[in-house]
């Protein structure tokens, strides 16, 4: 009988005995982001929670999911609307910035691969999402992202 066996790299990516990688480390997965031209951004869920938190540093948006809470950075080389990162509680540049981010978290999750990231419409993520967030912030189910592209059939609990 076949057993697979994966091995851990030292980095933390683990590998079958083929070599193929069946898991990438983050450090990993934002490298390979960054040779694409993609910024990183952590896979977002329909059922993971944002937490959007003004600091004395500026904006903070933390995602907090199964294994834990992972920060949503902005990353100003692949800034395309405003330099100056991410806003919300209105709808200019800095609110299409974390629109954009969102939306490139969702693809991840629902595995579009890069190329075909922009493919889904971060414009309506910013109307119907973020712009509507208050300005102090809040807690918000990921759902709502789902819901603003159109993606409402991700929200069903699979049938076993």
């Amino acid at each position: 009988m076949y057993r697979e066996r994966i091995y851990e790299e030292p980095c933390g990516c683990r590998v079958d005995i083929t070599g193929i990688v069946v898991h990438r480390c983050p450090a990993c997965e934002r490298e390979e982001m960054s040779r694409n031209g993609m910024p990183y951004v952590p896979p977002i869920a329909p059922h993971d929670l944002l937490l959007f938190r003004r600091t004395p540093g500026g904006p903070l948006v933390i995602l907090r999911h199964n294994l834990g809470e992972e920060e949503i950075k902005f990353d100003p080389r692949y800034a395309r609307h405003s330099h100056d990162g991410f806003e919300w509680g209105y709808g200019g540049s800095g609110p299409a910035e974390l629109s954009r981010y969102l939306t490139y978290g969702v693809a991840r999750y629902i595995g579009l691969s890069p190329d075909r990231w922009d493919t889904l419409d971060y414009q309506e993520v910013k109307w119907r999402f973020v712009a509507r967030i208050p300005h102090h912030g809040g807690g918000y189910h990921a759902s709502e992202i789902y819901e603003a592209l159109g993606l409402s059939h991700y929200l069903q609990e699979p049938e076993w």
